[in-house]
């Protein structure tokens, strides 16, 4: 306890002082580069439409927004293809210039990503071990789809936030609070799906109600603030599905068969999955809810509709599981092995964002930490298979 108290005092510390020493910086980077920017652009100028009462799905009135007022200097326009319930959370941040706004959302998404990791390692890693969760706290805020979503302005990060939280709020027994926090994942809803369907049917069979309460609490206010500010929002909403190019070729399973010219049909591979989640949940005695949201999520990743490479950021759940399954290892060799595997792993993904590779290509990065996933389950239930035999 003594150990996990210093932990979060230095982190805390380490916090304050790249506050003071970076706020000053980033807020120059910010302003003078596309850090922070690029996707947010498209986010912005949709939320600041709403916020006027217009349609931000109308690509004329975005085109107009981006090119004259926020001068970008864009030749095209960026769409915010996003369910209408983003808005209601960027909505603060409409009544802010965007180069303002800009600096705010780093800001804002730098905490997500911490403050979720910390949840992350007190869900998962509840070891005395403190140098193994400090090594994951380094791994989580370096990992290359994180800074390549802080870098663009993402709003995955909600999307990940959402299923983090909701974990631990069920684990506290705050069940309506777990639900509300949910309505987040709605942003994105294609890349939380098992997940959350997951949690919703441990929610009806532990007979917590007030989870499906707080969700539906929860979209019941987004749907009256959007009609607050725009009463033809939905309207819009589904005026947007009929024109937004769904058939993206992104890193999944099919979106590299499809890229491959093999087959578009691959792209719906997770409807095969979704008898998942019922059947994680009804053994819920011998598959923790901690493995079954690790297990959906790195499942979903790779199988879903689409997914770009920046939202790979939701892989810090089940990279969480997996130190989890190292620390009761305890296999220095492998440990070794699998460090010297990640760092090369890391750089190969680096090295390819630098190259600016098709996102297409990315799809090997969920695969890997798959296969990462499955060996040391796999080594972890021999090791426990063996101590269950030395013991009687």
């Amino acid at each position: 306890m003594l150990k996990s108290l210093k932990l979060k005092i230095l982190l805390l510390s380490l916090i304050l002082l790249m506050g003071f020493v970076l706020l000053p910086l980033l807020w120059k980077i910010t302003l003078t580069t596309k850090v922070g920017g690029n996707d947010f652009i498209g986010y912005w100028s949709a939320t600041y439409l709403l916020h006027n009462g217009q349609n931000p799905y109308s690509q004329k009135l975005l085109e107009f927004t981006q090119q004259i007022q926020m001068q970008t200097g864009l030749d095209y326009t960026i769409m915010a293809w996003n369910p209408p319930t983003l808005f209601v959370f960027l909505l603060p941040l409409a009544w802010l210039p965007f180069s303002t706004a800009k600096f705010v959302w780093l800001l804002i998404n730098l905490t997500i990503v911490l403050a979720s990791i910390l949840i992350l390692s007190q869900l998962y890693l509840t070891t005395s071990n403190q140098g193994l969760v400090l090594i994951y706290l380094i791994l989580a805020i370096s990992l290359p789809p994180v800074i390549t979503g802080l870098y663009m302005g993402q709003v995955t990060f909600l999307v990940f936030l959402g299923l983090v939280s909701s974990m631990a709020l069920i684990k506290k027994g705050q069940w309506f609070l777990a639900g509300a926090v949910l309505v987040l994942t709605s942003i994105k809803p294609h890349m939380a799906i098992l997940a959350v369907i997951y949690l919703l049917i441990i929610m009806i069979q532990q007979r917590q109600y007030g989870g499906w309460a707080g969700l539906v609490v929860a979209g019941i206010v987004s749907a009256i603030i959007l009609f607050i500010f725009r009463p033809f929002w939905i309207s819009d909403f589904f005026g947007e599905t009929a024109i937004a190019p769904v058939n993206w070729v992104t890193p999944t399973i099919g979106g590299i068969l499809e890229y491959m010219h093999i087959t578009k049909y691959a792209r719906y591979l997770i409807i095969l999955l979704l008898p998942l989640p019922f059947l994680l949940a009804r053994y819920q005695s011998k598959f923790s809810m901690e493995f079954s949201v690790a297990l959906l999520t790195l499942i979903t990743v790779p199988t879903t509709f689409f997914g770009w490479s920046y939202d790979q950021t939701i892989l810090l759940i089940p990279i969480a599981q997996i130190f989890n399954w190292i620390y009761y290892l305890n296999n220095k060799t492998f440990n070794l092995w699998l460090a010297i595997a990640v760092v090369i792993v890391i750089s190969i993904n680096y090295w390819q964002r630098l190259l600016n590779t098709n996102d297409v290509y990315y799809l090997w990065f969920p695969l890997f930490w798959c296969a990462i996933f499955g060996l040391t389950w796999y080594l972890n239930s021999i090791k426990s298979i063996t101590h269950a035999h030395s013991t009687t």
